[in-house]
């Protein structure tokens, strides 16, 4: 079973007291979509430590160093791959049929391009530090870097080569 809908994962950004949200103080991610749903960012949300109720999902700034929480559900990882941001690379353009994944910028800076391959919609996704995008199967997608840094990606899917598809995206105009 796959994590097909990421409504449950931003369900774990909220806390779950009743009462914290009765009393209006949940912190809560911040959440863009594109392509009808089918491409999600979120923007997680720098919480103080020391505060209640605090959503499973954010950055926590500790006097050690930062802190990232960006995947908490009953559903497993099977792949996860570091991504190196160097200046001006590109990487992706390609989708997957069956392949769900996660991309979180650790460090630096991205601009996701996505395309819908049914219908040719397109948008381009800015994506900093402490973003997480959400890319469903058959979604085109591919990142070029606008800021040295590292990344992550991620998947309830194990990767296999077979389900990659090369797919040249173009920037939206």
């Amino acid at each position: 079973m796959t994590l097909n809908n990421p409504a449950k994962l931003k369900m774990l950004a909220t806390p779950s007291s009743r009462r914290a949200h009765q009393s209006g103080s949940p912190v809560n991610m911040a959440e863009e979509k594109f392509l009808q749903g089918k491409v999600i960012k979120y923007r997680l949300a720098v919480v103080d430590p020391s505060a209640p109720n605090k959503p499973a999902l954010k950055r926590l700034m500790l006097p050690q160093g930062e802190l990232s929480q960006f995947y908490d559900a009953e559903e497993g990882i099977r792949y996860i791959a570091y991504i190196e941001l160097r200046p001006g690379a590109e990487r992706g353009n390609h989708y997957h049929k069956a392949k769900e994944e996660y991309i979180y910028v650790i460090k630096g800076g991205v601009e996701l391009f996505v395309e819908e391959i049914q219908t040719g919609e397109k948008a381009m996704i800015p994506m900093v530090s402490g973003d997480l995008a959400f890319i469903r199967p058959e979604i085109a997608h591919a990142l070029r870097t606008t800021e040295p840094g590292s990344a992550l990606e991620f998947s309830p899917v194990r990767f296999d080569p077979a389900d990659t598809h090369r797919f040249a995206l173009e920037p939206k105009k």
